[in-house]
């Protein structure tokens, strides 16, 4: 097969925060990250079409091959198996939705033909009209591609089989769980299958009287605390897991260690969630919950929170709430937050600017916690975008001086 290149393209801002600092194929979506569903699917190790200012986040093994034919794909695609698709494809034509490029068929990929694919052309290329979804909008991406498409990527992207009951592991339903051999059970829990599979990855440690209900994905090396119900979810690498969690995705290195209720959520990276936070995910009157003031047809949204953000003890958020990137959360937030933002205004403490170099050391301090040494390219991707939402910060009327409790 030729090589298959996931490309990003404009519409990934639309997706802002969770796609701030990483790129689209490293969002997770339904089952997994993007590049890993479409890697699955195609047997094949994809490579990697990114904003210019992520390129240094692209591994070596995942940059094209220029001059080389290429299969090209919006790495916004929901839908994995539309990839079926590619055998129809000829030489030069491409499958649009409007004027949005889902896949493409070149004869050989050059720097001219990334930059254009990128910045969303399609010039050159016969264009064919198709029905495959793209991820528009952040609800997109969660809740509605946790509740389409979590089980059925745990289905066809793993090998499921129901393994053998353990003493202290208590199985209920009619779908697989697929255990690692070496996740560590501390006492009884009770793995519930009658609405989608499980699958719980290496090193994984599960506490005594957790309930875990598929589809669920568990990360390697997260732990899964004491009386937790995690239910219909993606928790990622490395996750701290206690409390309530239902129809949410948990990105990697993410902490959410103590009593409290997250759902129909997304949370970036290095993300601390506190003592008794709740997001809330449902209107007193059950009507549609809108984000940024648009319509989202559903009435389940909780919150989407960018990388390195921060929620104090107590922190209670709107449905529909937007966090930015390395913001800290105070009370009750009941409309979007800035990124590098203090916010505390149900305190009466108002808005204030985090110091980007505080935000830089408290990275340097989680991430030996987690095990992996601080990454210079995450840095300077912090830095980067303190200084491109500078603007935001003061339409917001965030304060540039040091909060001060008094």
């Amino acid at each position: 097969m030729e090589q298959v290149v996931l490309f990003e393209d404009p519409q990934v801002s639309d997706l802002s925060p969770i796609t701030d600092l990483i790129p689209m194929q490293e969002v997770v979506m339904g089952g997994g990250k993007q590049f890993f569903r479409f890697d699955s699917a195609l047997g094949t190790k994809t490579r990697w079409l990114v904003r210019k200012e992520l390129e240094k986040r692209v591994p070596p093994e995942r940059k094209p091959d220029f001059g080389e034919k290429a299969i090209l794909i919006n790495a916004r695609l929901i839908s994995i198996e539309v990839v079926r698709l590619i055998k129809k494809l000829d030489l030069g034509e491409a499958l649009t939705i409007g004027s949005e490029l889902v896949m493409a068929k070149v004869k050989s990929l050059d720097f001219d033909l990334a930059q254009r694919t990128v910045e969303g052309e399609m010039k050159g290329l016969k264009e064919k009209p198709c029905k495959a979804k793209l991820a528009k909008h952040i609800w997109d991406v969660s809740p509605s591609s946790v509740t389409s498409h979590l089980s059925k990527d745990l289905s066809t992207l793993f090998k499921l089989d129901r393994k053998p009951v353990r003493g202290d592991i208590k199985i209920v339903g009619r779908f697989p769980v697929n255990i690692a051999e070496d996740i560590d059970v501390l006492g009884p829990i009770t793995i519930d299958v009658r609405e989608g599979p499980v699958v719980i990855e290496e090193g994984v440690q599960i506490e005594p009287y957790a309930y875990l209900k598929g589809p669920l994905r568990v990360g390697a090396y997260s732990v899964i605390v004491t009386g937790s119900r995690v239910a219909g979810s993606f928790i990622g690498v490395h996750g701290r897991i206690g409390g309530e969690v239902t129809t949410s995705v948990i990105s990697d290195y993410s902490n959410k260690y103590h009593l409290g209720f997250l759902g129909h959520s997304y949370v970036g990276r290095w993300v601390n969630i506190g003592a008794g936070s709740i997001t809330s995910n449902l209107k007193n009157t059950y009507g549609e919950i809108k984000v940024g003031g648009k319509p989202t047809g559903l009435n389940k949204v909780g919150a989407f929170i960018g990388d390195h953000a921060k929620l104090s003890i107590g922190t209670l958020t709107y449905a529909g709430v937007r966090v930015g990137v390395a913001s800290h959360l105070h009370g009750l937030v009941y409309e979007d937050v800035p990124p590098f933002t203090i916010y505390a205004k149900s305190l009466g403490w108002g808005l204030y600017e985090l110091d980007l170099e505080s935000a830089i050391r408290t990275y340097r301090r989680m991430a030996p916690r987690r095990g992996v040494d601080p990454d210079p390219v995450e840095e300077d991707l912090l830095r980067l975008h303190f200084q491109r939402t500078d603007p935001q910060r003061r339409e917001k009327g965030v304060l540039k001086e040091r909060l001060r409790i008094k």
